[in-house]
């Protein structure tokens, strides 16, 4: 009977845990679709300007070179978002759903991984499309009129920036250390911040030491801790 209730303790544990990797899941799937919605976007408009700017006979070289270099470099890098994030908010539920033991883990330490890529990559491709806007207006208007719209574009660039900081600043958290796994959802027991395999976690991450833990280790406290509770009102 003991040993009964104390599986059902743990299965409860894990189950927790379970429900918490889902949600996890799904922010970062959403992550994901918004940041590949805005590189397809982006995409487009670099892949439509190509056909766009009117080149002459009299356009410097160092221009064409510039512009058409930072379009198609735009081009690819949102492109490389919009396919990744597409293969991993598939794959990543799919693995998760359809994997061996852990692999709701494993699934979603991978999309955090790959988020990241994908981030680094849309940043510097929006990057490349803005210096393709500035080369696009040395080309078709006058010297007075370029020097003007870049110092706008550059004046834009710097408030965007200024903006961002902000709102990161309003939403940072303090990451709060959360162990290691061994990939199937057991915590190890010599996992520390700095030692190797060491990771931080934060938010409801952080909460899966409390609710999984490890089977060998918390569950049993708890499962004993139930046990002693129970004898003694024998």
């Amino acid at each position: 009977m003991l040993a009964a209730d104390r599986s059902a303790v743990e299965t409860e544990l894990q189950a927790q845990a379970i429900q918490i990797k889902n949600i996890e899941m799904n922010n970062i799937d959403r992550y994901l679709q918004a940041i590949g919605t805005q590189a397809a976007l982006i995409c487009g408009f670099a892949a439509g300007e190509s056909f766009c700017v009117e080149l002459s006979n009299a356009t410097p070289w160092y221009l064409i070179t510039g512009y058409y270099f930072c379009n198609v470099f735009a081009l690819i890098l949102e492109m490389y978002c919009v396919m990744n994030a597409t293969l991993v908010s598939v794959l990543g539920p799919t693995f998760a759903l359809n994997g061996p033991q852990g692999s709701m883990h494993a699934s979603v330490k991978c999309m955090k991984e790959e988020r990241l890529q994908i981030l680094s990559a849309f940043w510097s491709g929006a990057l490349s499309f803005g210096a393709a806007q500035m080369f696009a207006v040395w080309i078709i208007a006058p010297a007075v009129t370029a020097v003007t719209a870049n110092m706008i574009m550059v004046l834009g660039f710097v408030v965007i920036n200024k903006s961002m900081e902000r709102i990161k600043v309003k939403f940072k958290f303090e990451e709060i250390y959360a162990g290691d796994d061994d990939g199937k959802g057991n915590f190890l027991k010599d996992a520390s911040p700095s030692g190797v395999g060491g990771r931080r976690a934060s938010g409801l991450s952080a909460l899966l030491p409390v609710t999984l833990g490890n089977v060998s280790n918390k569950s049993s406290m708890r499962g004993q801790d139930f046990i002693t509770r129970a004898e003694s009102n024998v």
